[in-house]
């Protein structure tokens, strides 16, 4: 019985993980209406950047924030220098361009760091929680999923420019710059009212 519970609850844990990819892949299908076959492979290459940080000696939270910029930078460049060009063209060749990504991001992946798995640390403490039957790792998997999901539920359904990106279909690019400007020119106002005409 316990070994059910403890197969249940990690399977929760690894579940929001899939969750937390599945989320990411419909934001921008969405905010671009394409289909990025790429999403997984964008992701393990960020996850090595952070493995090399944290190897290198920078502590968690800051291998993390840094890993994030970087992981923005580079989703910025593959938008623009890769995915602009071929926007308007036929789905077929926008399949083509999102799987030759996926391949190169695997093979450089690949090449750079191995193919053989490693370890990486985890943020929380190694003692058990809810006694023997989740570790503080899958708890704390679990914890993020509802903290990150909850955060989006909260800006698209009761902020101004989360209404206003749902109900104008608003491309993601559009949307940033809309986000940055307001915390640039008023921070209070990206929760507080915004009057913005329609793009």
């Amino acid at each position: 019985m316990e070994a059910l519970a403890h197969q249940i609850l990690a399977g929760l844990a690894t579940g929001g993980i899939y969750a937390s990819l599945a989320l990411a892949l419909v934001m921008i299908y969405q905010a671009t209406h394409l289909v990025n076959f790429a999403q997984g492979e964008l992701a393990m290459a960020t996850t090595y950047v952070a493995w090399s940080l944290i190897d290198a000696g920078v502590p968690y939270w800051l291998a993390f924030l840094a890993t994030v910029a970087i992981a923005f930078i580079l989703g910025v460049l593959i938008e623009r220098i890769i995915i602009r060009p071929v926007e308007r063209a036929p789905v077929l060749a926008v399949v083509v361009v999102f799987i030759a990504l996926l391949v190169i991001l695997n093979s450089v992946t690949g090449w750079i760091y191995t193919y053989t798995i490693k370890s990486f640390p985890s943020p929380f403490p190694k003692e058990m929680a809810l006694g023997r039957f989740m570790s503080p790792h899958e708890l704390g998997a679990i914890g993020i999923t509802f903290v990150v999901l909850a955060a989006l539920y909260a800006f698209f359904r009761f902020t101004p420019l989360g209404a206003f990106v749902i109900g104008n279909e608003l491309k993601l690019s559009v949307a940033l710059v809309l986000i940055i400007g307001v915390l640039l020119v008023r921070p209070q106002g990206l929760f507080g009212s915004l009057q913005v005409s329609r793009v």
